[in-house]
């Protein structure tokens, strides 16, 4: 006696939909749109549902995946924020603008001992050691008063 032969038989939406976790009738609802993918090919189903469904309609792994993505965003915007606010209250500064100002204070700095070391030699020209000391302390502590005040002002 011959073999009959298999009769395969149709998947249902109910296999499909415990196959990708989600409802039966979500796969119904689906089911009825031209573009959707056949029964048979639950990965295509899978990026389907991700790409037309609700976050809640998508199976398992790809709503991971979906609230892995945000809780990453949300990280990263709770970081941006947190600089954002201590930026707001100086207790940070972006880099950009602290190297400005070192920049701006170096400057000032080296300009102010080239002032100096072009006008004291003539002044303590014919002074004593004694008076050219304190000539030279108190060149050095203007410039030191003077230097902190500028940075006073650059850091500002």
């Amino acid at each position: 006696m011959p073999k009959k032969p298999k009769i395969q038989r149709k998947p249902t939406q109910s296999e499909l939909a415990a196959a990708l976790g989600v409802s039966r009738q979500l796969i119904s609802l689906h089911a009825r749109k031209p573009d959707a993918p056949p029964l048979t090919d639950v990965s295509a189903w899978t990026a389907f549902l991700a790409a037309h469904g609700r976050d809640g309609s998508a199976p398992p792994d790809v709503r991971r995946k979906i609230a892995e993505a945000r809780l990453a965003i949300l990280n990263e915007t709770q970081k941006r924020l947190e600089r954002e606010n201590q930026i707001a209250s100086a207790k940070v500064m972006p880099v950009e603008d602290a190297q400005r100002q070192a920049t701006e204070a170096v400057h000032y700095y080296f300009g102010e001992l080239d002032r100096l070391l072009r006008e004291l030699p003539p002044a303590v020209a014919g002074m004593d050691a004694m008076a050219v000391h304190f000539k030279l302390k108190k060149s050095l502590t203007d410039l030191r008063d003077a230097a902190e005040k500028r940075f006073e002002i650059v850091t500002k």
